[in-house]
């Protein structure tokens, strides 16, 4: 496609959406719409409806300005304002921000681009410390303890102390086991990662970012489709934020990176069935909790998940490149939480 075509399909599209989400917008504060009247159970306000809407309309507007100026120079920041309107504006700007990032993505007929010679990862020796069967056991041994109805044996608490008591010390755990056999590699990885910080980000993020889009299209699919959002979701939603927080962002992606990338890693050395596996039991694990047959169908969305973060580490070699990828995911996560918690 031309960049004419492009430019004028992208500033068409912004500036549709643009008026619809200011009309929306102005309507919802004015009073001449009442989002809540059309649905009882719905669970935003009209006036965060609104501000979300708002912060949608500036985001076109940045974007129109961009997608004027030059589309092919600006494409980084084209595609993280597309993504943005994906999460929090309507299906509008859903529609159009997916649009925006293919075509933005899309080879450009008549512009030659310069092609820039990517710098490659840091190679990485391998310095399994113990045999693969070392690694297996403590694997299993972990998994029958923090993942399975194991846990269901301990007394159940009496009160919320005791239940963060319960949480805390299955952490302290797993950290312990999954650190110990990994710390040189996990030292060596981080360094290594800290050092190359943005070939690993260059190389990371446009492969994650195709991935996020099939992510996004089942989970929007799924909740549409069922009309609530996964049941794991909701737990972790219903939690203090100083208890969500620090184990959605720090202990989560350290944990669940080391177990089930680096461990599982060793002592299955074929990618592809590394691949099929470690992603599907991620996503197996997070539908566990689910209170009903359709919540079920969530393991599609949170395997693709999986996928992205078992890909990355194919593909890096690096542990530590995955738990920030993993703890980036999941802050903004719980930055849209908080921004919820907020405005509703």
């Amino acid at each position: 496609m031309k960049l004419k075509t492009k430019k004028i399909i992208m500033l068409v599209s912004c500036i549709l959406v643009l008026l619809l989400d200011l009309s929306y917008a102005f309507n919802i504060f004015s009073g001449n719409i009442d989002l809540e009247s059309f649905n009882t159970d719905i669970s935003i306000s009209n006036t965060s409806q609104a501000i979300f809407l708002s912060i949608c309309a500036i985001t076109n507007f940045i974007l129109l300005f961009f997608i004027y100026k030059n589309p092919i120079e600006n494409k980084k920041r084209i595609i993280l304002l597309s993504i943005l309107q994906i999460l929090l504006g309507n299906i509008f700007n859903i529609v159009v921000g997916i649009l925006c990032i293919i075509l933005v993505c899309n080879k450009t007929k008549d512009v030659e681009i310069p092609v820039k010679e990517k710098k490659p990862l840091p190679e990485i020796e391998n310095i399994t410390k113990h045999k693969w069967y070392v690694y297996f056991s403590i694997f299993v041994f972990l998994f029958i303890i923090c993942y399975t109805p194991f846990t269901n044996l301990l007394p159940s608490p009496t009160s919320r102390f005791t239940a963060l008591l319960y949480i805390a010390l299955l952490y302290i755990i797993q950290i312990t086991f999954l650190i110990v056999p990994m710390w040189n590699e996990l030292k060596r990885d981080t360094i290594l990662f800290i050092k190359n910080f943005k070939i690993y980000i260059s190389n990371m993020l446009p492969r994650f970012g195709i991935i996020f889009l099939a992510y996004l299209f089942a989970n929007l699919s799924l909740v549409s489709l069922i009309g609530n959002i996964s049941t794991n979701q909701s737990i972790i939603n219903s939690w203090p934020l100083y208890v969500s927080a620090p184990i959605a962002i720090i202990i989560a992606p350290l944990t669940e990176e080391l177990m089930f990338r680096g461990f599982m890693k060793k002592f299955i050395k074929n990618d592809i069935v590394f691949l099929i596996l470690s992603s599907l039991i991620f996503g197996g694990l997070h539908v566990t909790v689910a209170s009903s047959i359709p919540q079920l169908l969530f393991i599609i969305p949170y395997s693709i998940l999986g996928f992205a973060f078992s890909l990355n580490y194919v593909k890096t070699r690096n542990i530590a490149s995955n738990v920030f990828l993993h703890a980036s995911w999941n802050a903004i996560a719980i930055i849209a939480l908080i921004i919820s918690n907020i405005v509703f």
